[in-house]
């Protein structure tokens, strides 16, 4: 994981990740009414800044960072000339943000969250509560990169496995899960209340094994070779 600034050479993405901070908690219940909007009650996001059980992490966009037409490399800031490809790039990416952003919460001054991700620490699991993305940026890696943090965090607090519940229609939802080594291991009946739809739940094999790892490493590697580089601050 990178600092930001010390961003390696080639394609970044324009979403990093970091801890859920008292100032996005109304952001980040609006991304779960967007995601899930049948859930009750919703998840209150102050009272679990305070869990000591609970973490979340967010996507949040990096051109809030730096609203200037400018990038930065390994060799630090570099100026994007008016009119080149670079500064139009740039340019197109402020348009598509505003534009996500009109009919948000998110005030100028703050940072833009588009998704996030909750995970409770119990003994030596840990169990991924909720992951939600804004509808207008899904497809764009930042679903996968939030699970990505998830693993890479549970990884660092030294769990033995992570899992979570699925809903049993959601099938892009396993297909990811099922990618980074999530296999089914039962079925909680009746278990969403909007429904009565059964939950899956899916664990993983023990993520501090080698084997674990070695996958884990080359799915983040490829996760970066098609959407760019990003920066996880986890703690």
């Amino acid at each position: 994981m990178s600092a930001i600034g010390e961003i390696p050479h080639g394609k970044i993405m324009p979403f990093a990740l970091r801890p859920l901070e008292e100032i996005d908690t109304t952001q980040a219940a609006e991304i779960e009414r967007d995601a899930f909007p049948t859930l009750f009650p919703p998840t209150p996001f102050r009272r679990e800044l305070r869990n000591r059980m609970a973490q979340y992490l967010v996507a949040w966009r990096r051109d809030d960072l730096n609203p200037s037409n400018r990038v930065t490399s390994a060799a630090g800031d570099v100026e994007a000339p008016p009119g080149s490809p670079l500064s139009i790039s740039r340019l197109l990416d402020n348009a598509r943000g505003f534009l996500a952003k009109r009919n948000t919460t998110w005030v100028q001054g703050e940072q833009y969250v588009a998704g996030f991700l909750g995970t409770w620490y119990m003994v030596d699991e840990a169990h991924i509560v909720s992951v939600g993305v804004r509808t207008e940026h899904r497809g764009n890696g930042i679903g996968e990169l939030l699970l990505i943090g998830g693993i890479e965090q549970a990884t660092n607090r030294g769990s033995a496995v992570v899992t979570l519940e699925v809903r049993a229609s959601n099938d892009v939802a396993q297909n990811l899960y099922k990618k980074y080594g999530f296999t089914e291991r039962g079925v909680r009946k009746a278990y969403y209340t909007d429904n009565r739809e059964d939950a899956l739940i899916m664990t993983t094999d023990e993520i501090q094994s080698q084997e674990f790892r070695d996958r884990f490493q080359f799915l983040s590697a490829a996760h970066q070779g098609r959407w760019g580089f990003s920066d996880r601050l986890l703690v």
